[in-house]
């Protein structure tokens, strides 16, 4: 399959920003993808909440508009927008028709520059919170997740994520000045924006220019990311949930590894190999060959803003044979790093890989969210036609040398679910 994409092109933005601009073939829709500086990672952990309950309210109501008439405004001109955070950043996403980006645009930086807030809600915003963080005790998924963080990350770390009854206090201990106070952050220093469809170059950078000209600086930096403190040594954390007819089990380790890291590629296509599809090792052994679950993955996480991330192995299994279960899925990880790390397995990875990739970025929705990627990670605009290159570069040797990094006798455990009385 041949490299086809539709030519995106960069154009600098003031204050560190970058903006994407790729007109498509698709007829009367323009997708709009972006993001500014101004996340968790710039607050205390007590306040880690405060950056997704901003996102939540940014179109609840501005200095000039109500929120009824920003959210009809939109549904009415067929467009939508939704707000988000992240680690580092604030992230926002929408679709309109062509002649309505400008408004579109406009009506995000008026969000971003302008959101006041209502004391109702945010009062309203805090109940929705903690009534989910109530529901996400009994959610097996959802407690496996924090216990891991705690076993692989110290409290200060980006990747440790606090127990939920902790978080309870910190979200009823937050105020309105605390999202007034954040949303000052958020300004077009260290703006990304991706444009995508019906649009020429001309126009979207003209519109661009002329809405996010008028926000303040906000944020210009991000904070540098610490490592992790915590020595690795293989934990287990069991948290019981009564009736859930499922286990779920994190096995996981902290890795020495970022983005930027030159084995970061090879680590990919490694985890890949290990548990990243169908045609996997593990998905063919405990799944295929042994019905010990419905899923198991692998992946890599944590690993945005520069963090150093984590190897996660998620699989979830039948109380009767939970135990049975795990020993098999450690024997497993064992096998593969012993004999399946071959140039046959690894070449149909990569041909996947690179297929899924070029098949992903013929929609609008993938090639924008791959250009805003792009510009949050700090890569080149070239990276988006080098990728499929890259993951074929990757040579045996490449993916050995990443497989050192793991610690592979040191898989912490976190599991939660119904288990079975001994």
């Amino acid at each position: 399959m041949k490299n086809e994409f539709h030519p995106a092109q960069e154009f600098p933005m003031p204050h560190g920003g970058r903006l994407f601009i790729a007109p498509t073939h698709i007829h009367d829709i323009v997708i709009v993808q972006g993001s500014v500086l101004g996340g968790r990672n710039m607050l205390p952990k007590t306040l880690d909440l405060v950056p997704a309950l901003t996102a939540d309210l940014l179109d609840a109501g501005t200095a000039k508009k109500k929120k009824n008439v920003i959210r009809d405004t939109l549904a009415g001109k067929g467009m939508s927008l939704s707000f988000s955070s992240s680690g580092d950043r604030t992230e926002f996403s929408g679709q309109c028709f062509p002649e309505d980006l400008p408004m579109l645009l406009s009506t995000i930086t008026e969000c971003l520059g302008g959101a006041i807030f209502p004391e109702a809600e945010v009062k309203n915003a805090k109940a929705l919170t903690l009534g989910n963080l109530a529901e996400s005790k009994s959610n097996t998924r959802t407690r496996a997740e924090y216990a891991l963080s705690a076993l692989l990350y110290d409290p200060e770390h980006v990747n440790y994520t606090p127990p939920i009854e902790t978080r309870e206090k910190n979200v009823a201990s937050i105020r309105r000045a605390h999202l007034q106070d954040f949303r000052k952050k958020l300004g077009k220093g260290g703006l990304v924006l991706a444009i995508v469809g019906d649009i020429t170059t001309t126009t979207a950078r003209s519109a661009a220019q002329k809405a996010f000209g008028k926000l303040a600086v906000g944020t210009t930096s991000a904070p540098v990311k610490q490592a992790n403190k915590k020595i690795q040594k293989e934990n287990e954390k069991l948290i019981p949930i009564a009736d859930k007819a499922n286990i779920d089990i994190l096995l996981g380790t902290a890795l020495p590894l970022t983005i930027q890291h030159p084995l970061y590629q090879p680590m990919k296509v490694l985890v890949e190999m290990l548990g990243g599809g169908v045609t996997s090792h593990l998905m063919q052994t405990i799944r295929e060959r042994d019905g010990l679950t419905y899923g198991v993955y692998s992946s890599l996480r944590g690993l945005d803003a520069g963090a150093d991330g984590y190897l996660k192995i998620w699989a979830t299994f039948s109380p009767d044979t939970y135990k049975n279960s795990v020993e098999k899925l450690r024997q497993e990880i064992d096998i593969f790093f012993s004999k399946g790390l071959t140039e046959e397995a690894l070449t149909k990875r990569k041909e996947e890989m690179t297929g899924s990739y070029l098949v992903a970025l013929s929609t609008t929705h993938a090639l924008a969210h791959s250009l805003h990627a792009i510009g949050a990670n700090g890569f080149e605009l070239s990276y988006l036609t080098e990728y499929p290159n890259i993951i074929r570069a990757v040579s045996l040797s490449d993916i050995i040398n990443a497989a050192e990094l793991i610690p592979r006798d040191k898989l912490s455990l976190a599991a939660s679910g119904t288990f079975k009385k001994k």
